[in-house]
């Protein structure tokens, strides 16, 4: 599946949802700007500051590994990379409830389809969608843990995607019991 038939399926969930959240954004961002924006940083504030951040980093790309400056965990430029060695890897989608933003990181979203079989591509990008806006949605409503309510509502009424999800180990909750008809009845 293409970057651009990718994000096409995305764009149409948001537009499907948006009566139901208005003003809902889809923000697709480089690897870069997705690992700044989890650390809280802007991703542009001015265009000074995107001059002095390009320069600096050209700086420390050009400098002997020996005479660089040692680095903290949180301004490192390869900060993703350790923590996928770790085994810490960041989803490649991740909601703001605040500001109603779902933000993406198309390369990775990319590789992590393009491993799948063919026929999970859709369901699996779907999925992965329909997560994000009904946790959105769950976000605003006075109940705990709206994450794992967002899955129990995928599983019930998306469940090829959420199968999908699954079956590449991108679900928060895991395996479980089904639950009773009355917590069934109150998830809806």
């Amino acid at each position: 599946m293409q970057r651009d038939e990718i994000l096409g399926l995305m764009r149409r969930i948001a537009r499907d949802f948006a009566p139901l959240l208005p003003g809902i954004r889809l923000e697709v961002v480089p690897p870069e700007g997705f690992r700044d924006r989890l650390r809280g940083k802007p991703l542009v504030a001015d265009e000074a500051t995107l001059r002095k951040t390009l320069e600096e980093r050209r700086e420390r790309a050009s400098a002997p590994a020996s005479a660089a400056e040692p680095e903290g965990p949180m301004e490192s430029v390869g900060a993703g990379k350790q923590e996928e060695q770790r085994g810490e890897a960041t989803p490649p989608l991740i909601s703001f409830p605040a500001s109603r933003t779902i933000l993406v990181e198309m390369e990775a979203l990319c590789r992590t389809v393009a491993r799948e079989d063919r026929r999970l591509h859709r369901p699996l990008v779907e999925g992965l969608m329909l997560r994000e806006v009904i946790y959105l949605v769950t976000c605003r409503q006075p109940f705990p843990d709206p994450r794992a309510r967002a899955e129990t509502i995928l599983r019930r009424h998306w469940p090829f995607q959420y199968a999908a999800l699954r079956s590449v180990g991108l679900t928060v909750t895991g395996f479980e019991r089904p639950s009773p008809r009355r917590d069934l009845a109150r998830d809806n």
